[in-house]
């Protein structure tokens, strides 16, 4: 039997999901049942789990971090998300991140149970198939012929890629599914020397070059089946999103040089990131901006964290820069790499130096006040002080509030009002801290003043702005 654990911040949702789903019917029991990320990270250390079913957006820990972390301490097990239509960034990163289905919360209220549960089991039995020793070969036994592998990768994470089994390459060939969007085909490495020519032209005549990415492993002869299949999975989700290069879809690898880690993000380090972007230093300073560029080349952050870090450093270029620019520069989408990211920055800077640098200013005044949003930006808990501010950028206070309202389009009060609520908005849409502390990081004196201001300016108090999970 399949032992499932299922996770929900909703008690009468999760309890739903346990009692009117078949489970027997499908090789399946469910062994326990948690309300959040950190209680099932408990209920793990003593319950041996194969299925981990877990909603995403859960307070204390959310559903993609108990995903990133069970799959380290547990590499075996599987994951299906629960979630709604409307959660589809969060879809796309749980994909990423190896799950191998998810479920939309209408399906089980629409009585759909048998068919989820039944497409769930299926793809279950093609993991299980592709980790046998003679399939994906984690361990291959020594005599083995086989010493590579052809893995092809869905770039939009479910492609229907049914032209791919019927190219003459694949004939004889049974394609096995590592993960939702992922699947591996052993060759004989005597056999692939002389196909890569014509393995190529055939996906490009098939248009399927812009359905797949291709990934030649060899070596696998020997290498341990879990960890081939926990690395393929992580190139999957963060290396492939880097070192993805325009117009190339074919990619070769030893089987021991997969990456194994990625050093990523800490939670403090995406605050201090975000700091850094949020500030307008970049924009004017060559030097900073290809340092912060080459720090997310090194971590290789994975796409949420790079999605998260931008969409708040966005709201602080926008305060400066024309409506107009936003419309013509949006954001990458979900299915972009990080070379797309890395030309929008690239266009993004142009932009905001054009308004920035253009103005009537010298670049000095314009590079003092950039200095000025920078220490506003580091110190949003700090009583600040325009006087303070017009000393440090050696200019009298009249000026400063002049050169400032010219170059940032906002008086210097406004700046720091707007910035404190966005920083509100972010802590309370990430973290369970009390109001009364979100205020105090907010440079607010007290909790019913804070309330007040952000009721103002976003229409609800702040306890209604989380209870909304409002997105940052």
């Amino acid at each position: 039997m399949i032992k499932v654990l299922v996770v929900d911040d909703d008690t009468l949702a999760r309890r739903g999901i346990i009692a009117e789903m078949p489970w027997g019917a499908f090789g399946m029991t469910v062994v326990g049942e948690a309300s959040n990320g950190e209680r099932a990270l408990e209920f793990l250390q003593h319950t041996e789990v194969d299925l981990l079913m877990t909603d995403l957006a859960m307070p204390v820990m959310s559903g993609l971090d108990l995903m990133r972390q069970a799959q380290r301490l547990y590499p075996k097990m599987w994951f299906v998300v629960l979630t709604f239509h409307q959660d589809f960034e969060l879809i796309q990163e749980a994909l990423r991140l190896g799950a191998i289905d998810y479920i939309a919360k209408t399906q089980i209220e629409d009585a759909q149970m048998e068919e989820v549960l039944g497409r769930i089991s299926e793809r279950i039995l093609r993991i299980q198939d592709v980790v046998r020793p003679a399939a994906v070969s984690g361990s291959l036994e020594q005599g083995d012929t086989v010493d590579a592998m052809i893995v092809f990768i869905a770039t939009n994470g479910r492609a229907d890629l049914a032209p791919l089994w019927q190219c003459v390459f694949m004939q004889g060939k049974a394609p096995q599914e590592i993960s939702l969007g992922m699947w591996a085909v052993p060759m004989e490495r005597e056999m692939m020397n002389g196909a890569v020519e014509a393995m190529t032209r055939e996906l490009v005549e098939r248009g399927l070059d812009r359905q797949v990415m291709v990934l030649h492993l060899y070596g696998v002869r020997g290498a341990n089946r879990d960890q081939l299949r926990k690395r393929l999975m992580q190139y999957k989700e963060r290396a492939l999103f880097y070192e993805h290069k325009a117009g190339i879809f074919y990619y070769t690898y030893a089987a021991d040089q997969l990456p194994a880690e990625y050093p990523g993000w800490s939670d403090e380090e995406l605050r201090a990131y975000r700091n850094d972007w949020s500030s307008l230093q970049w924009i004017v300073r060559i030097d900073l901006f290809e340092e912060l560029l080459q720090e997310i080349g090194r971590a290789r952050p994975s796409v949420a964290q790079l999605e998260s870090l931008f969409y708040t450093a966005r709201m602080n270029w926008q305060r400066i820069a024309r409506s107009e620019v936003w419309a013509e520069q949006g954001m990458p989408g979900i299915d972009s790499y990080w070379t797309e990211w890395a030309d929008w920055l690239n266009a993004m800077r142009e932009k905001l130096r054009d308004i920035v640098l253009k103005s009537a200013y010298s670049k000095e005044i314009t590079t003092s006040i950039m200095s000025a949003v920078d220490l506003i930006n580091r110190n949003l808990d700090a009583d600040i002080r325009h006087s303070e501010l017009a000393m440090e950028a050696n200019m009298s206070k009249g000026y400063f509030s002049q050169c400032f309202k010219d170059i940032i389009g906002q008086t210097f009060q406004d700046y720091i009002r707007d910035a404190r609520i966005a920083n509100a908005r972010l802590l309370l849409a990430e973290t369970e801290q009390p109001i009364y502390r979100v205020a105090e990081q907010c440079g607010y004196p007290n909790e019913k003043y804070f309330s007040r201001v952000f009721r103002e300016r976003m229409g609800m108090l702040p306890s209604e702005y989380r209870q909304n999970k409002i997105k940052v």
